[in-house]
């Protein structure tokens, strides 16, 4: 048992020598101050929410397009589709009156 404790305390302080010396090092090649990269920090934090919300009012803008241009298509559809039903009934009509004169002159044989 206690080859085991002393393998522990040698990881522990092994851990904590390399926790000091990468911390050590750390401050030593730090390319700035810690007040220098928190203003560098700031700035690009600000730039980054402004790009943001132009990104977002791109996105808004080319919503508010596709929806103009869904209504468009709707309604262009929607007209087409009356077209259709119209030219459908006139031809039923006429095709009806037809059959009326071939039969005799008979109204209301079919409706």
């Amino acid at each position: 048992m206690g080859d085991r404790d002393t393998g522990t305390v040698d990881m522990t302080a092994a851990f904590a020598l390399g926790f000091l010396l990468g911390a050590g090092l750390a401050l030593l090649f730090a390319p700035e101050s810690g007040e220098k990269t928190r203003k560098t920090l700031e700035k690009k934090s600000r730039k980054w929410r402004k790009e943001a919300g132009k990104r977002m009012h791109e996105g808004e803008e080319w919503l508010g397009d596709a929806e103009e241009r869904a209504q468009d298509w709707s309604r262009t559809i929607s007209e087409a589709v009356e077209s259709g039903v119209e030219t459908i009934r006139e031809t039923v009509s006429e095709e009806i009156k037809g059959l009326e004169k071939k039969l005799g002159g008979k109204k209301g044989l079919f409706g």
